[in-house]
């Protein structure tokens, strides 16, 4: 039998089914014991998304308008949204435990912005186990998938470790898409800044972006075939304005 089409979107049934909190109603109604169970690392949210082979969270395109105003997530209460994509270009101390671990308060939260960057979760260069960086990629992509399961304009942000990560730092991200990226860093050594050429040469050639996003201040990268715009960083907004 065919699924009868809503007459309602995506994100409206979000905030029918949902309470102030993000909580989903029919979640809160389960016994604790067996509510306990089924949150555990947002489990109970994996019903309409997408995983790769390997087990990462599978993001759709975004093909959209760039034509917003970026606002940091710490700065979140002081707009209204409206055409202002909400960014994660930050240290994640700022918003790592609320992102995951309160994920359905923090989406009901920014429900108000038209669109939003996916957590740019750091991958480390230096870490004797790859454990944390597989685990930050999986909960980008899953926080990107979820919020584009509710109907909200999610753009991909793609992020990336030593050559090693390279193996599944892409994993998830969708083809011909715009994808962001952070480049904030890659400047402080020739050899963090040939390591972002080659990772931007690698996300060309896996992923085909039709646009890249690079959060930071201009500079001439060369060997890319795909266009670039860059989103300037609140560091340099404010001393352009000094």
């Amino acid at each position: 039998m065919e699924k009868l089409e809503s007459l309602f979107s995506d994100t409206e049934l979000y905030h029918v089914e949902h309470n102030s909190r993000g909580r989903l109603y029919k979640t809160q109604q389960l016994p604790n014991k067996v509510k306990r169970r089924i949150i555990y690392d947002n489990m109970h949210l994996m019903e309409h998304l997408r995983f790769t082979s390997s087990g990462f969270p599978q993001m759709s395109a975004y093909t959209g308008t760039t034509n917003f105003i970026n606002i940091a997530y710490n700065d979140r209460n002081k707009y209204d949204g409206h055409n202002q994509a909400l960014h994660f270009f930050l240290d994640d101390y700022r918003f790592r435990t609320a992102v995951w671990e309160r994920l359905e308060e923090v989406t009901y939260s920014i429900s108000k912005y038209d669109y939003r960057y996916t957590p740019d979760l750091t991958l480390w260069k230096d870490l004797p186990t790859e454990h944390y960086n597989r685990q930050n990629i999986y909960r980008t992509r899953f926080i990107g998938a979820y919020w584009q399961s509710l109907g909200y304009e999610v753009i991909p942000t793609a992020s990336w470790g030593n050559l090693s990560s390279f193996s599944y730092c892409f994993e998830g991200l969708p083809l011909n898409s715009i994808i962001a990226v952070s480049s904030i860093g890659n400047y402080k050594s020739s050899e963090a800044f040939n390591l972002m050429c080659y990772a931007l040469r690698r996300l060309e050639e896996e992923k085909k972006p039709i646009l890249i996003l690079i959060y930071g201040p201009e500079i001439e990268i060369s060997g890319l075939n795909t266009p670039i715009q860059f989103i300037s960083d609140f560091i340099n907004s404010r001393l352009r304005k000094l």
